[in-house]
């Protein structure tokens, strides 16, 4: 007999898409709980996640072998820790970034203005301190598999005072994602969460509207100790029921942080209505207005009549979202809901991974693969320790009948001239009073357990790399062993060099957030104090001289209005600058092989000008020759040179000076023999250090 199968709708689902803005705040807090929670699933989930409290014991110097073993107190709990200094050598060696990346453009128009952006980012890396955020992203990236950096603007003094753009660090359990792509890209997940927390004062200011609901519920215990994980589990209990209630000894731990979410959302939402549509804050810099689908457009001006020209808006010109919607909120209260405020449109979030694999969304922490080899060597220090203390505090058996036990437990093998009596009747003949009580090869370190942790010190520092950060920071600092530099040049190895490639492309998206940044949120006044009035690019100056942001686009007629808007034409305007880093030179990995090759091409008759030499090495202020290819600017550099040395020549005669004999300086033929083309350049000393030259022999 056939069985009938009915079905009976859930009560409860779980939506996939955000709730529109017009659904209760109800809905739109479940469903951004919800997401929290698919985030924080998804995180336990990989493999990587195992990691951070390993990780973060390491870093601190809690001993977990200790707790396991629960180690009587006298045994030795000595901790060299070779793996966190193994970290801090990697993170410190990455972090140290030379800002030799820029803003680069094809428009010969914009090239001021790509040589004032430069400069303008070179300022605010060295006012903000961007490289100290960026070693601590490294450190999230060591301790919980990815570290995150979150180029944002934002107001000191809790809302009132001076803006500033500055970089921001996060850890992995801080940023969940929802709906992540199978090929890891972070920028096209549905919805990622950024978990924050914020002092009562600072949340109470950034939120005035929301202060009586604002209240201090939970800690980002993930990397706290343990009174706060007390504390933290207190407060979870009280955001569910609703009441206080606290674990026993955590009363001393104030409640003094609020949780603030930020998701950014990829609204797919269109604007179906027969109105534009206000998006934003009406006066603020993320304010806009959405068309609706068939609307009308305009797309700019015919340049033979001047008229404007329009098209019908389609999909992406009625997006509701174009540059991603933003929901703030805690675990109770929608505290904002519309566009995101940059203009950049993406998320405001770069990744930094140093063990990174294709199908590990997280990767792994730089712990993962040294965690039992740094216990090992602990294991072998702390039982050579406790030989050693045996050794100079032996363990003794005593012959009760020839010591009494105050006599014996009074004794001090140590003590200097110590005398104690003892019955020699009472003893074996030949028998001392005092033995230890095993034998002295178990006490005995045994060289072989020093070569055993020698072997795994070894291997431990070959998974960092660390002889190859060592070349690398002596490549960095020249002025230490000229004889030695032919070696460091050789030394970069492929696991540094791959470290800093890695780094490159969240590298490339701070570089290209802060560009907007800087367009929305640094006004004219403040660029030129921070650079100077000669360094900014005169077209800022135009007929909006307040905002770097160009008030026409190429083509428009400055006496009438602009056919796009202010986010538009800002946009136009920056991508139009492509941040651009070379491969491999965020840490000089080729630069010097690259300049003494520069060298030793002019040298062999390659026309390269010395303008391009001089660059390479960061000479300052060198000039620039005229020309778009390097031939070009080699032959007005001989031009100069010709006109230079004209004008010398008539500068000596007009003195009664001749023209020195010899074809060199001072009447002296070039010194050095011609390359030889045998081998890559490579720098050499001679007279034992004193000097140095280049040389192509093998």
């Amino acid at each position: 007999m056939a069985s009938t199968l009915t079905w009976e709708p859930k009560t409860e689902y779980r939506e996939w898409a955000c709730p529109p803005a017009a659904a209760p705040d109800y809905r739109l807090v479940g469903w951004l709980n919800e997401s929290v929670e698919e985030g924080q699933a998804w995180l336990k989930n990989q493999r990587g996640e195992t990691d951070f409290r390993k990780s973060l014991d390491v870093i601190s110097g809690a001993d977990a072998s200790l707790v396991r073993s629960q180690a009587a107190d006298y045994r030795s709990k000595i901790n060299a820790n070779r793996l966190k200094r193994n970290i801090n050598e990697v993170i410190n060696t990455l972090g140290k970034l030379r800002p030799i990346w820029g803003y680069q453009t094809g428009n010969p128009a914009l090239k001021a203005s790509a040589e004032m952006m430069n400069k303008i980012l070179k300022s605010l890396f060295l006012e903000e301190f961007f490289d100290v955020d960026i070693k601590r992203a490294l450190a999230y990236a060591a301790a919980t598999a990815r570290g995150w950096i979150w180029p944002k603007y934002s107001r000191d003094m809790y809302g009132t005072g001076r803006g500033r753009i500055h970089l921001e660090a996060y850890g992995s359990p801080c940023v969940l994602p929802n709906q992540l792509p199978a090929n890891n890209d972070w920028q096209n997940a549905y919805a990622v969460t950024v978990l924050d927390e914020k002092p009562i004062a600072m949340a109470h200011a950034m939120f005035p509207a929301f202060q009586h609901v604002l209240k201090p519920t939970e800690s980002r215990y993930w990397y706290m100790n343990d009174s706060v994980q007390k504390n933290a589990r207190g407060n979870v209990w009280q955001r569910m029921a609703g009441k206080v209630f606290r674990q026993p000894g955590s009363e001393a731990m104030a409640d003094l942080l609020i949780p603030i979410r930020y998701t950014f959302l990829i609204d797919l939402t269109i604007n179906t209505t027969k109105e534009e549509i206000q998006m934003g804050e009406p006066g603020s810099s993320w304010s806009y207005k959405v068309p609706y689908m068939g609307q009308e457009i305009p797309t700019g001006r015919d340049p033979r009549t001047g008229q404007m020209t329009f098209r019908k808006a389609d999909e992406n010109d009625a997006r509701l979202y174009p540059y991603r919607r933003l929901l703030i909120s805690d675990y109770q209260t929608k505290l904002y809901d519309g566009p995101a405020f940059d203009w950049h449109g993406r998320l405001p979030l770069a990744s930094f991974c140093l063990d990174d694999w294709p199908w590990e969304p997280l990767g792994f922490a730089l712990t993962h693969g040294g965690f039992e080899i740094n216990e090992a060597i602990k294991e072998l220090d702390r039982g050579n320790m406790d030989k050693a203390r045996a050794q100079l505090d032996m363990s003794l058996a005593y012959d009760t009948n020839a010591i009494a036990e105050r006599e014996a437990r009074e004794l001090d093998p140590m003590m200097p001239r110590g005398r104690y009596g003892y019955d020699g009747n009472a003893t074996e003949p030949g028998k001392p009073p005092f033995t230890p009580i095993v034998p002295e090869s178990i006490i005995k370190i045994d060289p072989t357990s020093l070569q055993f942790r020698e072997m795994l010190q070894t291997v431990l520092d070959d998974q960092f790399g660390i002889r190859d950060l060592m070349a690398l920071a002596k490549v960095r600092t020249l002025g230490a062993g000229m004889g030695d530099l032919e070696k460091i040049v050789e030394a970069n190895g492929p696991i540094i060099e791959g470290w800093s490639r890695g780094m490159e492309p969240p590298m490339r998206e701070i570089g290209d957030q802060v560009k907007y940044l800087i367009l929305q949120y640094l006004p004219t006044t403040r660029i030129i104090n921070q650079i100077g009035a000669a360094a900014t690019a005169i077209e800022v100056m135009d007929y909006d001289p307040t905002s770097l942001v160009p008030s026409h686009m190429p083509g428009e007629n400055p006496d009438e209005t602009s056919a796009f808007g202010r986010i538009q034409r800002a946009r136009m305007f920056a991508d139009n600058l492509k941040f651009h880093i070379m491969p491999n030179t965020l840490h000089e990995m080729t630069q010097m092989v690259q300049k003494l090759g520069l060298i030793q091409l002019r040298k062999a008759g390659i026309k390269i000008s010395s303008q391009t030499i001089a660059e390479s090495w960061d000479i300052p202020n060198y000039g620039e020759f005229e020309g778009n290819t390097e031939i070009a600017r080699f032959e007005s550099e001989q031009e100069h040179d010709l006109e230079f040395a004209a004008r010398m020549q008539a500068i000596g005669a007009s003195v009664g000076l001749g023209q020195p004999p010899g074809g060199g300086a001072n009447g002296k033929k070039p010194e050095g023999r011609p390359p030889s083309g045998g081998a890559a350049p490579a720098l050499k000393s001679k007279d034992g250090g004193a000097r140095s030259t280049i040389t192509e022999s093998k």
